[in-house]
């Protein structure tokens, strides 16, 4: 009875060292295949299929921890597959972010370091994994997007293109001098005239007419990696200039004024 129970013993802790084991090598693999993506364009595919390895490895050192501990390995198949079933219908969802991973491996509409925007979410792509897209934003913060969500939602992918536009809109008074304004958008347009692209649509327009305001709208297109710093300054020289021309912006409250008693 003593020895069973020892060679049991010792079955498990060689199950237990196996899994163990495979934990590692699955962490190993997975990082030499990150590693490898940076000496490739496509870094996006190589960490998907890291993360595919790592499951697969780990998935495998079980059944084998299990074989050891002297189950029967058609059991062992047999009862895997009956959990995969019952996990891959409790985990729809899940199974949905796995063939959204695949979808973005093959049809690629991103790669590891294009700046994305997905919903009401942007962000530059720092991983692709096999259930999520990691999203870095520029305040060095993390957005975790679902497979599922980045292929079913709509996508815009600002890193396709060289030049990206900035569309400024400020509403003013409805009696405010046109002129004024398209002056205004004017010098706002010269603050940036080295990054604006002067073939590309540049222009000041009425964008919308009220009742009692419209709004002014100053476009224009610059390079994508400026886009950011043309936008701020842009706002700051709009605001300074706007202020010395005294077009003060359009006022939401309403005056109701008494007619003096009869």
């Amino acid at each position: 009875m003593f020895e069973k129970l020892d060679d049991f013993l010792i079955r498990v802790v060689i199950a237990v060292l196996i899994i163990l084991l495979g934990m590692v090598i699955a962490k190993l693999i997975k990082k030499f295949i990150i590693k490898l993506s940076k000496n490739v364009t496509d870094h996006g595919s190589l960490t998907f299929i890291g993360s595919c390895a790592s499951i697969s490895i780990k998935i495998i050192f079980i059944a084998i921890a299990l074989a050891v501990l002297g189950l029967d390995m058609s059991v062992i198949v047999g009862s895997l597959s009956a959990v995969s079933l019952g996990i891959s219908l409790a985990l729809r969802d899940t199974m949905n972010d796995v063939a959204g991973g695949i979808q973005i491996l093959f049809t690629k509409p991103f790669v590891i370091g294009d700046y994305v925007q997905i919903e009401s979410q942007e962000g530059v792509v720092s991983r692709i994994e096999i259930l999520f897209t990691v999203l870095q934003t520029f305040d060095h913060q993390e957005i975790i997007v679902p497979n599922s969500t980045a292929v079913s939602e709509i996508l815009i992918n600002y890193s396709k293109e060289k030049y990206r536009r900035i569309h400024i809109s400020f509403p003013v008074a409805l009696e405010t001098d046109v002129d004024a304004c398209i002056q205004l958008g004017d010098q706002v347009l010269e603050s940036e005239a080295e990054w604006v692209q002067n073939d590309m649509q540049k222009e000041v327009v009425i964008d919308k007419i009220g009742d009692h305001s419209m709004t002014i709208g100053i476009y224009a297109f610059v390079p994508f990696e400026k886009y950011w710093e043309c936008l701020c300054r842009m706002n700051t020289v709009l605001q300074r200039k706007r202020k010395e021309a005294g077009i003060l912006p359009a006022s939401t409250s309403i005056v109701i004024q008494s007619s003096p008693e009869q």
